[in-house]
This record gives C-alpha cells, sequence and structure tokens, in this order.
C-alpha cells in the first residue's frame, strides 16, 4: 500500500480501513477449542470414566436409581467442569490484551501509542533503543539505528539500519539509536507471522503449584484405591452382594478424590490475574501470579518507582558563568522535541531531557538554535557508557556537545581547573538528592572521526530534582511488614541514591539507614545492601542470581533494554507500564500500568490471597473425601455393611465439590495476610500442618456422621447419616472462610455464603422431596436425625475454625522481618 505522508503519518480514517483490509497485526493464534472437544476432554478423565464404568454396571444390573444419580454426576461434572475452562481461558485472553505489545507511529502528524496489533501497512512507525520492532518495513530516517534480529534470522550480531532503504522485521529489538520505519507488511505475512504460523500449538504451561497438586492427586488415588478395596472386602464379608460393593468401592474413590481442584487453581489463577489488572498490574503468566506470594526480596529501581520521574532542573553551575551557552549544550544534545514539556513529556521521550528542554527554553528560542547548528551525527546515550555525544554544523566547522554523568564525562581528578570544580560541585548536589549531569562542549575543523569524545570542556553542571512518590514511603512500609526486603538499584549518584532512599523511608536492618554499597565494589559484597548506585545492567543479573543462590525469591523492577536479562532471571520480573521499553515489558512477568511501586505490594496480597484459597480448598476436598472414607471403613465395624449408598456418595460429592469449591476462589484476603512473612520457597502446599488438620477435621466428620448412623433412633439410619454427612462438610467449608472484620467486608455478595446455602437447600431436598427421596433411596429423618445433623454441621464448622483454619493462613516462612 502507498500513499503516506511520512512528515504526517496516516489519518485515523485511512488507518482504520487498512486495518479492516489487512487484518490485525498480531501472530496466528491457536484454533479455540470447541465445546465438544472440552466435553470430551472432561469426559476422558481417568475418574469420569470410572464413573462411566459405574453408570453401565448399575445399568446392567438393574440398578436404573442409582445409574440416573451416576449419570446426573456426570452431567453435573462435565458442565462445571467446562464452564470454569471456558471462564478462565476467558480470562487469560482478556490478559494477553491487557499485556499486548504497543507501538508508536504518526499519525495525523502527531506522535501516539497504540497497541502493535493496530499497525498497518503504511503506518510510520517511531522506534528507538529498548523497542520492538511491531511490523516489517523499510527505514525512512534513522541516526545511529542498530537492531538485534537474532530471534528471526538467528544472527547472533546487531545488524546496524541507520540508512534509509535498510529493511528491519517484525520482533527485532532495537538495541541503539532511533528512526523511523515505513511499514510494509503486517500479521502473518510479516516475517515474524511466517514463522510463527508453523508453529501454531495450544498452550499448555502448567504452573508449579498445579505440577505439585498433580503429584499429590496421583498419591491420593493410589491411596484411596487401596482403601476402597479393603472396603469392597469389608462388604463380602458382610454378605453383601459383590456388584452393589464394587459399585459402592468405585463411587468412593470417584467422590473422595477432590477431582476439580485442577480446575479451581487454574481458574482462582486466572481470575486472580484480572483482579490483579484491576488494580493496574497486569500479569504476563499465570505462574507470576503463585510466584509472587512467595516473594521475599524486591530490586526495585529509583527513577519513576520511588520518584516521581518528572524531573525539573533546580540548580546550575556554568564553568564561565555564561547560563546561555549551558542551556544551547543542553538543546542541543538532546533526543527532545522542541515542545517536549519536562513535567508532562511527548510520549516516547525521556524526561530528563524533556526537562532539559524545558528549562533551557527559558533561556534560549530552542527552536533557532537548532535551526542554526543542525545535527550531522551522534553517539546515543546507553547504560554503560553513561553519556551522549552529538555534532553539529557550526560557523566555525563543527560543534562537538556531550553529557553524562560526571565520572563518565570528566577526566580523571587530580588538577586544578574547570573539570575539579564541576566534580565538587556535582558531587554536593548529589549528596542533597540533586540527579546530576555534567556538558562539555569541543570544537573540531571538519566532520570527527575516532575519539570524538576527547578534550571537550566542561560548560557546566546541573542539578535536576525528581520528587519522591508520595505512596512509596505506605509501599515500602508495607513491604516491610510483609516480611519482604527492599533494595534499590539505580544508575544515579551514590549521594543522591541515598538521600532518596532516606526519604521515601527505605530502612537497613533493624531499622538503621540504609546501607550504600559502593560502585566499585564486588558483586558479593552488594548483595547485603539496600542501596546499589551506578548500578549497571550485568551488575543486576549478577545481583539476581546471588539473591537466588541465599534461596530469595526475588522480584525485580526495571524499564531499560538492558534490564532485560535481568527481568527474566528474576523468579518475577516487573516492567513499568507507562515508561518502560517494549523489550523490558515483553521480558517481564508483570507490568506495572501505573509504575507505582504500590501496586507491586497489592500484587503480592493478591498472589497471597489466592494461594491461601488454594490451600482453604484443599483442606475442605480433602477433609470431605477422608470422612466419607473413615464413614465406609467404620460402618462394617459397628454393625452397619454399608453405610451409603453408591448414589448417596455421588450426591454429597456433587454438592459439595460443585460450587462450593468453586466460590473458594472468590474469598477475600485474610486482614493480616500483609503482616507475616512470605512462604517459604517451593514448600509443599500441605506444609505448615495443614495435613494433620485435615486428618483431625475429617475424623471428627466421620465420628459425628456414624454416631448418627448408630444413636438416632430412626428407622432409616442411613437417611439421617446421609444428611448428616452432606451438612457437615458443608460445615466445614463456613469454617473455613477468610474472617470478616464488620468495617471491612468486601463489596458485593458473598459467593461462598451463596453457594453453600444452595447446596444445603440441595442436600434438605435429597431426604424431602419424593422424586429425589425415591431416587437417592432416603427417608425424611425424625426430629432426632435433623438435630443430629444440625448438631454434627456446627460441630464441624467449628473444628474447621480451630484447626484448619489457622494451619491455612499460616505463614510457611519462618524469617523475621528484623533479619532483612
Amino acid at each position: 500500500m502507498t500513499g503516506t505522508a511520512p512528515a504526517t503519518g496516516l489519518d485515523d480514517h485511512e488507518a482504520a480501513r487498512r486495518l479492516l483490509s489487512a487484518g490485525p497485526n498480531e501472530l496466528p493464534r491457536p484454533p479455540r477449542r470447541s465445546v465438544l472437544r472440552r466435553v470430551g476432554t472432561q469426559l476422558g478423565d481417568p475418574l469420569v470414566l470410572v464413573l462411566i464404568a459405574v453408570a453401565l454396571i448399575t445399568v446392567a444390573i438393574g440398578d436404573l436409581p442409582d445409574a440416573a444419580v451416576v449419570l446426573l454426576v456426570i452431567v453435573g461434572n462435565t458442565a462445571v467442569g467446562v464452564v470454569q475452562e471456558v471462564r478462565a481461558d476467558h480470562a487469560v485472553e482478556a490478559l494477553d490484551r491487557l499485556g499486548a505489545a504497543r507501538a508508536r507511529v504518526r499519525r495525523d502528524g502527531s506522535v501516539r501509542t497504540v497497541p502493535a496489533r493496530e499497525v498497518v501497512p503504511g503506518d510510520v512507525l517511531v522506534v528507538a533503543a529498548g523497542d520492538v520492532v511491531a511490523a516489517d518495513g523499510s527505514v525512512l530516517d534513522a541516526e545511529s539505528l542498530q537492531v538485534d534480529e537474532a530471534a528471526i534470522t538467528g544472527e547472533s550480531l546487531p545488524v546496524e539500519a541507520h540508512r534509509p532503504g535498510t529493511a528491519v522485521l517484525s520482533g527485532s529489538v532495537v538495541t541503539r539509536g532511533r528512526g523511523e520505519v515505513l511499514v510494509g507488511r503486517t500479521g502473518p505475512s510479516s516475517a515474524m507471522g511466517r514463522i510463527a504460523a508453523g508453529l501454531v500449538v495450544t498452550r499448555s504451561r502448567r504452573t508449579p503449584l498445579q505440577r505439585q497438586l498433580a503429584v499429590l492427586g496421583r498419591r491420593l488415588t493410589v491411596a484411596i484405591v487401596v482403601v476402597c478395596a479393603v472396603v469392597f472386602v469389608l462388604g463380602l464379608l458382610r454378605g453383601e452382594p459383590p456388584v452393589l460393593m464394587l459399585v459402592a468401592a468405585l463411587s468412593l474413590a470417584v467422590a473422595a478424590v477432590p477431582e476439580s481442584l485442577p480446575v479451581v487453581v487454574t481458574l482462582g489463577l486466572a481470575l486472580g490475574a484480572r483482579r490483579m489488572a484491576a488494580r493496574h498490574a497486569v500479569t504476563r503468566s499465570l505462574p507470576a501470579v503463585e510466584t509472587l506470594g512467595a516473594v521475599t526480596l524486591l530490586a526495585t529501581d529509583k527513577t519513576g518507582t520511588l520518584t516521581e520521574g518528572r524531573l525539573r532542573v533546580a540548580e546550575t553551575w556554568t564553568a564561565g558563568g555564561d547560563l546561555d551557552e549551558l542551556a544551547r549544550a543542553a538543546v542541543l544534545c538532546n533526543d527532545a522535541p522542541d515542545e517536549a514539556l519536562g513535567a508532562v513529556p511527548t510520549p516516547g521521550t525521556d524526561p530528563l531531557e524533556a526537562a532539559l528542554v524545558d528549562w533551557a527554553r527559558g533561556r534560549v528560542d530552542v527552536a533557532a538554535v537548532r535551526r542554526a547548528h543542525p545535527r550531522l551525527g551522534a553517539l546515543p546515550f546507553d547504560a554503560v557508557r553513561r553519556r551522549m555525544t552529538t555534532w553539529h554544523e557550526d560557523e566555525h566547522g563543527v560543534l562537538v556537545v556531550g553529557k553524562g554523568a560526571p565520572e563518565a564525562v570528566l577526566p580523571p581528578g587530580g588538577l586544578s581547573g574547570p573539570a575539579d570544580r564541576a566534580r565538587a560541585w556535582a558531587d554536593d548536589a548529589a549528596s542533597r538528592g540533586l540527579r546530576v549531569l555534567v556538558l562539555v562542549t569541543g570544537r573540531r575543523s571538519g566532520t570527527p572521526a575516532g575519539a570524538v569524545e576527547d578534550g571537550l570542556d566542561v560548560v557546566g553542571v546541573v542539578g535536576l530534582r525528581d520528587a519522591p512518590r508520595p505512596a512509596a514511603r505506605d509501599a515500602l512500609a508495607g513491604c516491610r511488614r510483609a516480611g519482604i526486603r527492599t533494595v534499590v538499584l539505580t544508575g544515579d549518584h551514590p549521594g543522591t541514591a541515598a538521600v532518596v532512599a532516606e526519604q521515601v523511608g527505605l530502612a537497613g536492618p533493624d531499622g538503621r539507614a540504609p546501607r550504600v554499597g559502593a560502585p566499585d565494589a564486588d558483586t558479593a559484597a552488594l548483595l547485603d545492601a539496600d542501596v546499589v548506585a551506578r548500578c549497571r545492567p550485568e551488575r543486576k543479573l549478577e545481583l539476581v542470581t546471588g539473591w537466588q543462590e541465599r534461596g530469595e525469591v526475588v522480584a525485580m523492577s526495571g524499564d531499560g533494554v538492558n534490564d532485560g536479562p535481568a527481568l527474566r532471571r528474576a523468579d518475577i520480573g516487573v516492567a513499568m507500564g507507562g515508561r518502560g521499553t517494549e523489550v523490558a515489558r515483553q521480558a517481564a512477568d508483570l507490568v506495572l500500568a501505573d509504575d507505582d511501586l504500590g501496586t507491586v505490594v497489592a500484587a503480592v496480597e493478591e498472589g497471597r490471597r489466592i494461594h491461601t484459597n488454594v490451600r482453604r480448598f484443599l483442606a475442605y476436598g480433602l477433609a470431605g473425601g477422608l470422612a466419607e472414607v473413615l464413614v465406609m471403613l467404620a460402618g462394617p465395624l459397628v454393625g452397619v455393611a454399608l453405610p451409603l449408598l453408591p448414589g448417596q456418595i455421588l450426591w454429597i460429592n456433587l454438592l459439595t465439590h460443585g460450587l462450593p469449591g468453586v466460590a473458594f476462589g472468590t474469598e477475600p484476603a485474610e486482614p493480616d495476610a500483609m503482616a507475616a512473612p512470605p512462604r517459604r520457597p517451593g514448600a509443599s502446599v500441605l506444609a505448615g500442618g495443614l495435613w494433620l488438620a485435615v486428618l483431625v477435621v475429617g475424623a471428627v466428620v466421620a465420628a459425628m456422621t456414624t454416631a448418627v448412623l448408630l444413636l438416632v433412633g430412626d428407622p432409616d439410619p442411613r437417611s439421617a447419616a446421609f444428611l448428616a454427612l452432606g451438612l457437615a462438610q458443608l460445615g466445614v467449608a463456613l469454617g473455613l472462610r477468610s474472617h470478616r472484620p464488620r468495617d471491612a467486608r468486601p463489596p458485593g455478595p458473598d459467593w461462598l455464603l451463596v453457594a453453600v446455602g444452595g447446596a444445603v437447600a440441595a442436600q434438605v431436598a435429597a431426604v424431602t422431596l419424593g422424586p429425589l427421596e425415591e431416587l437417592l433411596r432416603t427417608t425424611t429423618p425424625s426430629p432426632a436425625g435433623w438435630a443430629a445433623a444440625g448438631i454434627g454441621a456446627v460441630v464441624a464448622a467449628v473444628t474447621a475454625r480451630l484447626v484448619a483454619r489457622p494451619r491455612v493462613t499460616a505463614p510457611l516462612h519462618q524469617r523475621s522481618t528484623t533479619e532483612v
């Protein structure tokens, strides 16, 4: 497609037309699974296959009521499973849209940021270091542009792309410079799209928690099969029909295993991720949701995270007293547009450069200075050199202008002169919390070659102030309260970093002043520091690795292209959604839409809530399954060969593992969730004594049910026991609810109460409504039976509240906050 004016780009109407014609600029996606395939997957589950076998056996022997119950359970479990899968998929797709790549394009004469999927052929992409090229195209204009195409071509070295007409490929990373690219191919027709077309597979990445639960499920299945075999043998010894005992044993096996747990976990993680997104934290993978709750160390950037990222020139020093010369240098060695404002920089503009232009505008005509000194070339700023140099046409030849950190720009100390005075002023300004920048100039007779940055003279030093975020102090206090150690990694001067750290309340061990690591110290010595200044990108990677080797679960924030390796290495990589580069966002697990450290704390709280709710459901499901097994084992020992019929076992399983199980995922966080240490990395999901609590609760529920079976003088004690067992398990669910202070109850309905209420009504209907009584072979209990069932439910709830709930919410990592 043609018709693009590079100076203005496409207009919105034409861009919309081309998007409709060419389709979205996104890679081929795996085909959506149909409902039939989802149903087939559910029916192929081993436990469901057992249920199908039970249904066939009961039909074969003419036991139609039990067959109907089994079929009802199969349909109910399958429906719930499919609905949960669809909800989880929709939640993940919504997260994919929230975390989608973005691109800067020129539309209607202005540069704007749009989702990468909306880039169309004919668009003008504006790219800079740290961006991921959104589509195939050719370079229109560039300055020291270099791209890394390793992901597409396999070429290990970056490619120079500063010549107009040079082809660049989608998915390549801009490693240096800046430029404009005219888009040619998008979506499936791009280089990345053609590669991805042959690699489309359905995503099936399981989280560590899901893998841990799968192992637990296999072990439980083996144990329960053994127990069911014992139940089968005991029934035969008591003279029960073999077919009936086989059906009963198989039904018990199905009911005792919390088979809905993996789906509940997936749904809980996906919905938790959506809740995080509502709090401005977009997760890019479900494992990140789970890992957040175990974070023990947070390594954070300073600028824009602890501070507002809105720089203002606060103080200046000049070598010769000429502020206009300093202002001209600040304007020329600068990539910000003429209209940039320091407080509200143009999208894609470095806040520091915008602040310099904003300040210089008060002394010189920015546009006139640039017209009088056209740029001839540049060495862009990067995190390793910590300086930038440009050269310009000048009436006396070529003017070279540079800016950067004092130690990167100034010659080594030891001689008196402007350089040493600049260094002394910069050190003093940094000790007062200012960010310092030295500007230098020099003239050449012709186009510079070789050591262009040698022999430049100091023009002056600029001190910029970046006010601390008002919420940063609360965020750091929240981390400290939660037992999470916070370390500041910054490229700033040590004095600047130390002052800002104190301003936001960062404290060392026992509340002492934060420890500032020397920039020239080795990595091992910096692992105990609270502030690491002049921190190079490779040092960040070394620190993250060192902390992990010490057993820490590390969350690290970053925003630059060079932060990518450290973000990938961290257990949780956190990218800034507002000022971060596209490389950082794509490498991270969590993207902060508001660049606020407090959002990380909120995300950690959400991660802890999700893990606690998984433990709630696990305690609930295992205790109920154990109670059913113990009742079936105890029956023959007290003279009742078959305490519960197969259909009755499956009915209880349907009620207790259905909606109440899903509702556990909606439970709010405990009020003190962020006042406890994080859980121990790699700890079993049953750690903290939860397995013992499950045994106690299951035993109590079984004992209450067996007591009803023996002591209530009903004509049909089995129906009273059936009622008691179902209500007792639902009582356990209520006992495991989160603590809800009256003044801190979340808005909206209490879904666990709603689900339990519905299940109680269904259980009562099973012993009072004629059709259900006939189906389940129950009768209405006597008043004594009702009373005993009610008392059993209350006792089960109280037991769970006293024994299991503290274990569910107990911290698993016992490191005290004074140790961090």
